[in-house]
């Protein structure tokens, strides 16, 4: 009788991998990103929609509970089991994540500097109009063809992926499973590693937005700020493209001032997160 509701294995091998063991720096940092994606893809089942900083309930602990059992050998091959009934909707939902990214390996990126001026010229030659802010969230950029919450999970798996990926790894490579009613396997090595990191790292600026609210904290150095959202509350990071865009929001930085200015979200993998999600800032709004 099966005790439990489904099982994520991790397997290493190659160089990475000495008389079965492996460095406690990769372990520590494969363990706690696996543990980052569960939490995530439990959440955006919960929410059904994960946002950028969702926080787990105390409650939301032991529904993502995975025990970790004893290695096994070849190469080095570490199971978890989780009793849970919603385990199985969580592998899944990591697993579909997964299947995103490997379906896209191959798609070219476009610089960002280079998208918002061209975003900038499309305004200015009238060839788009920026939509009010509560129309966004209605009516999503036909450049979004995939939920946030994929996004969230495999920027979890790639982070495991950079150990592969790295000189210090050698020829390594890292097989990632999971089953629940079925088994579904990742292989990677070093190549299919940074392919995978290329595919979930794409960014690309979406269609100009109106945006209303206060700005905080801004810095001519790194080139952003704070923005807080008067719809929602919510903050996003407001990046700008150079010192005479720092010039245009800085007199607004002080309390109690809002303002208004066209603004283009970021799409990360693909993937919007509307509420407090980056922006970059186009022009100021009079």
């Amino acid at each position: 009788m099966r005790i439990y509701e489904s099982i994520i294995r991790i397997h290493y091998d190659g160089d990475i991998v000495e008389n079965h063991q492996i460095p406690l720096r990769t372990l520590g940092k494969c363990l706690a990103s696996i543990q980052s994606a569960i939490d995530r893809a439990y959440l955006d089942i919960k929410y059904d929609g994960v946002w950028k900083y969702a926080r787990m309930a105390p409650d939301d602990y032991i529904k993502t509970e995975y025990l970790i059992q004893a290695p096994k050998e070849g190469g080095y091959i570490l199971d978890f089991f989780s009793k849970m009934k919603e385990s199985i909707k969580i592998t899944n939902r990591v697993s579909s994540a997964i299947d995103q990214a490997l379906q896209h390996v191959k798609t070219q990126s476009i610089n960002l500097r280079d998208q918002v001026s061209s975003r900038k010229n499309q305004i200015l030659q009238n060839i788009i109009k920026p939509i009010m802010f509560e129309r966004m969230l209605d009516s999503p950029s036909p450049e979004i063809v995939r939920r946030y919450g994929d996004r969230s999970i495999v920027k979890e798996i790639d982070k495991i992926l950079s150990t592969i990926r790295s000189d210090y790894a050698g020829d390594s490579t890292f097989e990632l499973s999971f089953t629940g009613n079925e088994t579904k396997k990742y292989d990677f090595n070093r190549q299919k590693s940074i392919s995978f990191h290329e595919a979930v790292s794409k960014r690309s600026v979406g269609m100009p937005v109106r945006y209303t609210g206060s700005v905080d904290e801004p810095s001519m150095k790194n080139k952003r700020c704070k923005f807080i959202n008067k719809i929602n509350g919510k903050t996003s990071i407001l990046h700008l493209s150079d010192d005479q865009d720092f010039l245009k929001i800085h007199p607004f930085a002080v309390p109690e001032k809002k303002i208004s200015f066209i603004g283009c979200p970021l799409i990360e993998f693909g993937a919007l997160e509307p509420n407090s999600g980056d922006i970059f800032f186009i022009e100021l709004i009079n």
